[in-house]
């Protein structure tokens, strides 16, 4: 089976990690009308740095975010979340809402440094690399929990990665934002606070039952398929 989709997904990788950046378009209702100058109204996913070249790319699509979704709370994924916010509260009424899953909720707001300082330290030896670069994080405004609805998508989580880490899924659309526990040909690392192989692999097994043509864009590398990653695991 094909992805159903026709919506046009935009990416853009980010950060020295490489992270793919999402912008997922929304139809237009009363809780996503559109900017004040007609702009297309949209989630981001996974800002992790570069706030500047993200924001130059929306202004040239004409989009604008009224959601920001969080696949997981690690600095690569957010870290140019404080910008975003920064920008858009200039000359949005209502600035855009900020979703993360409830066990990765210490990646903001005010306790956030700590969280972040002991993720950095294990991923590379050394937390040096977090202060220039560190800005205050927003709290979250919407807490996922599995299942729940989330702008467009149904929130599947999927811990292991993070105890939080979650997938935004469209059902409809056939596609799958599978953060940092699926890539192509691969999946996420265990060996940070939080991770857990046990669980990465339970989460993997759910994601692999899905239908073969769910189109999967991962938060890290090239957009891949359940189908095509089936095969990789078999």
């Amino acid at each position: 089976m094909k992805a159903k989709t026709d919506k046009k997904i935009e990416g853009m990788v980010v950060g020295l990690v490489q992270t793919n950046c999402w912008f997922y378009p929304l139809e237009e209702t009363q809780d996503t009308e559109k900017g004040p100058s007609g702009e297309q109204p949209c989630v981001v996913i996974d800002p992790g740095d570069e706030a500047p070249l993200l924001i130059k790319r929306l202004d040239e699509l004409g989009w604008i975010p009224r959601y920001i979704f969080l696949s997981h709370g690690h600095f690569d994924h957010l870290f140019a979340l404080p910008d975003l916010i920064e920008h858009y509260n200039k000359f949005l009424d209502t600035p855009p809402q900020v979703g993360i899953h409830r066990l990765d909720v210490q990646y903001l707001g005010k306790d956030a440094y700590g969280a972040h300082q002991e993720s950095v330290r294990a991923a590379t030896g050394s937390s040096a690399y977090l202060d220039p670069l560190w800005k205050p994080l927003p709290e979250a405004d919407l807490i996922f929990e599995e299942g729940s609805q989330a702008g467009p998508f149904q929130i599947l989580h999927v811990p292991g990665h993070t105890p939080g880490s979650v997938c935004f899924y469209d059902r409809e659309g056939g596609l799958l934002f599978s953060g940092d526990t699926l890539f192509r040909m691969g999946r996420g690392r265990t060996d940070l606070p939080g991770g857990n192989e046990e669980q990465l692999h339970q989460s993997l097994a759910r994601l692999l039952s899905m239908d073969k043509g769910t189109k999967v864009y991962p938060g890290h590398g090239a957009v891949t398929s359940i189908g095509d990653e089936l095969q990789y695991y078999r």
